[in-house]
């Protein structure tokens, strides 16, 4: 959307869409958002792999623990 085709697009979102708002951000505040947005990315891949991490390591230890009990189930 540039200036010569702001009126067609208001057209076509608010005949698609309904209501029209509007967000405007300085180019540095579109940086921040952006890294902020990839900060929050590298956390949440972060926390899925602790949480894949300690996961296996309770199934590992609960499958030994059920080994040591009963060692005929490890055959």
């Amino acid at each position: 959307m540039n200036k010569d085709n702001l009126e067609q697009f208001i057209e076509e979102f608010t005949n698609t869409n309904g209501e029209l708002a509007f967000v405007a951000l300085a180019i540095k505040d579109y940086e921040n958002l952006a890294l902020n947005v990839a900060e929050l990315r590298r956390f949440i891949n972060q926390q899925d792999e602790v949480i894949l991490y300690y996961e296996r390591a309770v199934s590992v230890t609960d499958l030994n623990n059920e080994q040591e009990q009963d060692p005929q189930k490890a055959e």
